[in-house]
């Protein structure tokens, strides 16, 4: 999907709204069959483990997140 760069200082807020408006834009030309077999990995950085992030990939992305 090529780079998409985030803001410097990234908090949840911020990363929540890259992954409701954003990511699903980018995605959009992404064949389904590729996008089934997507995982989202984080690494526990404060801004991928807020609640309110959290809450996002759980309904948009279930199962398909670890972090």
């Amino acid at each position: 999907i090529g780079p998409y760069f985030l803001p410097p200082r990234l908090n949840g807020e911020r990363y929540g709204n890259f992954l409701e408006r954003e990511l699903p834009v980018l995605l959009a030309d992404v064949p389904l069959h590729v996008r089934a077999r997507l995982i989202f990995q984080h690494d526990g950085a404060p801004a991928h483990f807020s609640r309110q992030v959290r809450d996002i990939l759980d309904a948009c992305y279930p199962n398909k997140w670890m972090g």
